[in-house]
């Protein structure tokens, strides 16, 4: 999580750090729909039956209860969000709530029908995160079971690229690109990607997010091998990747020795992941329900600290959350921060009409009221 720090600060910088003081601060991952278009090797979602979309006014309901729980990000997965008709309706309402938001695509062919890159970024969409395994358009189009993938995807950028949304490259680190990585970021900062993200592999125990598969099935010395490649080129600073070299080695200490892991998973505490039944589990590994969103209160969010499994979203957030010891995390995050307003990226934060380096369209909530 990034965040930039000036003396006029806007909402969703406000609202992390009101969050993070009151130690309430969370960040969840929100699957509206388990249909998907792609046919992943290393996932199994698509072959879900029957499809569930989230009932619409059930689900603007939760993110306001989100909102009220502390959580400052979502992230909006499937499946593939972008088939739910009323995504659009969820980016705005997590906007509205001053949550930093973020979509998660895996078939961009969908970003280029009806308008919905504009009327994402109308809702106050901050970010468009889409799948990218591979530099070569022929193993993409094998991997996600979707001809002509990186050609949509190019076409998706450049539409983007025209709008305040900042775009991020979704790399899962697996057999075929471990060794080659700095291959994979710079295919995508060459195709317009602002950020890249990196997904460390593993298995799921859940039956409702099953992960798993050959292409995943690495030793732990070629995962250690790339994560090591990853922490290499995130020092370099070239290619916007998001994950923080601190964490990045806590899942190196984790695989060598679990014992050697100083920064635990806050999974069901301060990081969670909510289905498309609003059933709230610790992650999207665990099969374990700690609740329904719609019933379940606060104080149910009390997991242990985990140290089951190197699932990388979950763990990057945790390893901001941990007080004083969580400060080098949080200082390489302002100097990534730093360094990607040096390359000239669009920021990744939501201006107010009073910020002075605001840019680029408002939300139509922090728009301010009409001159009479």
């Amino acid at each position: 999580m990034y965040v930039r720090y000036t003396f006029f600060m806007n909402r969703i910088t406000k609202n992390i750090i009101t969050n993070y003081i009151r130690g309430r601060l969370k960040t969840v991952e929100f699957a509206i729909t388990n249909a998907c278009i792609a046919k992943c090797s290393f996932c199994d979602i698509w072959k879900q039956q029957p499809k569930v979309f989230v009932d619409r006014e059930k689900a603007l309901t939760v993110i306001d209860r989100l909102a009220d729980f502390g959580v400052v990000h979502i992230t909006i997965t499937g499946g593939e969000p972008l088939l739910h008709p009323s995504i659009v309706d969820f980016v705005d309402r997590a906007a509205s709530r001053n949550m930093h938001n973020a979509v998660l695509d895996a078939a961009p062919q969908l970003l280029m029908r009806n308008n919905i890159v504009k009327r994402l970024e109308d809702a106050g969409c901050d970010m468009i995160s889409i799948s990218f395994d591979s530099g070569d358009p022929v193993v993409m189009a094998e991997s996600r079971k979707i001809p002509n993938i990186m050609d949509d995807m190019a076409k998706a950028l450049e539409l983007i690229g025209k709008t305040n949304i900042t775009t991020m490259a979704s790399v899962l680190i697996w057999n075929d690109n471990y060794d080659k990585l700095e291959e994979v970021c710079a295919r995508a900062k060459n195709m317009g990607f602002d950020l890249v993200s990196l997904n460390y592999p593993t298995f799921s125990k859940s039956k409702v997010y099953p992960l798993g598969g050959e292409g995943i099935s690495l030793s732990r010395e070629k995962v250690i091998h790339g994560l090591e490649s990853a922490i290499a080129l995130r020092k370099t600073g070239k290619y916007g990747i998001i994950n923080s070299p601190v964490s990045m080695r806590n899942i190196v200490n984790f695989l060598r020795d679990p014992t050697g892991a100083a920064y635990p998973c806050f999974g069901g505490r301060r990081v969670f992941f909510v289905d498309w039944f609003f059933d709230v589990r610790p992650c999207m590994q665990l099969p374990t329900v700690l609740g329904n969103m719609l019933t379940m209160k606060v104080e149910d969010l009390n997991r242990p600290p985990c140290n089951d499994c190197n699932m990388s979203w979950y763990r990057d957030f945790s390893a901001m959350l941990h007080g004083f010891k969580s400060l080098p995390v949080w200082l390489d995050s302002v100097s990534q921060t730093r360094a990607i307003q040096k390359r000239g990226k669009r920021q990744w934060y939501r201006p107010t009409p009073d910020t002075p380096q605001a840019a680029g369209p408002f939300h139509r909530s922090q728009m301010p009221p009409p001159a009479p």
